[in-house]
């Protein structure tokens, strides 16, 4: 018993999880195809392409920044710093790092009858850069500024959603991005954020 009771847990606990990851894959493709296939307007198909491209936030970002500084002042200032830096970083290792060590294809890559394909990268698709990159920044002020969480929040959902919506991310793709964005954003907020702030005197 003693002898190969060890052995036995290990092959248990393999099983186990081979068994869950397919649980969880599986279901990750079927909320895959749901969101896919609903919602089909012509008018939420354009909003959800305009606001899964990067370029389309340029203008919006820049007006965004002259508004945090004018209400914030250095205190704004700091955010936008440690901002820069958390999402510069949340994307530099999502892409280089992340997305080569797990290797996993996009869906519009491998998946039969999708709906929307736009602009299907060949680049990996877990974790999704996009929702790590937005939910970095949206952790981020949302802690140096509570008024902001639901506005911050909600572009970063509606982002995320749309990249599984235009069939270029799985759904944990998108939430694997969230959670590790969501951990940038705490760590910018904690180590640059308030660093920036006593530095500035905000």
């Amino acid at each position: 018993m003693t002898r190969y009771g060890k052995p036995h847990k290990i092959r248990s606990l393999f099983f186990l999880g081979v068994r869950s990851f397919t649980i969880l894959s599986n279901w990750d493709v079927k909320l895959f195809y749901w969101v896919n296939s609903h919602f089909q307007w012509p008018l939420v198909e354009k909003f959800m392409s305009f606001i899964s491209i990067k370029q389309n936030f340029i203008v919006p970002g820049v007006i965004a920044a002259v508004l945090i500084l004018w209400a914030y002042k250095m205190r704004g200032l700091a955010c936008l710093l440690a901002g820069g830096a958390a999402v510069g970083l949340t994307d530099f290792i999502s892409h280089n790092f992340l997305k080569e060590i797990v290797a996993r294809p996009r869906p519009c890559h491998t998946l039969p009858d999708l709906n929307h394909i736009t602009n299907c990268s060949n680049s990996y698709s877990f974790p999704s850069n996009h929702a790590g990159n937005l939910f970095a920044a949206a952790t981020l002020m949302s802690l140096s500024f509570k008024d902001l969480t639901f506005l911050v929040y909600t572009c970063a959902l509606l982002v995320g959603y749309s990249r599984v919506y235009l069939a270029v991310h799985y759904p944990s793709d998108v939430l694997g991005g969230a959670i590790f964005g969501t951990v940038m954003g705490v760590l910018g907020y904690k180590l640059l954020y308030k660093r920036f702030c006593k530095y500035l005197k905000a």
